[in-house]
């Protein structure tokens, strides 16, 4: 959606890239703090958290 890869997340997050690929992947949650910062990243770059399991860039239905 954002077009970001792993290293441009993690990077905006202040978080390692590992914890976006495991993430990603589904092998582990990351740890409250880490996730926290991924969300916000994203939701400062545009991405909208839907309730349930989705997301959107915001301005779009």
């Amino acid at each position: 959606m954002l077009g970001w890869s792993q290293d441009e997340l993690a990077k905006a997050a202040n978080v390692a890239r590992q914890t976006v690929a495991d993430f990603e992947r589904g092998a582990r949650i990351p740890i409250a703090n880490n996730l926290t910062s991924m969300r916000q990243t994203l939701e400062r770059a545009g991405i909208e958290f839907l309730s349930g399991n989705g997301i959107r860039l915001k301005g779009h239905s």
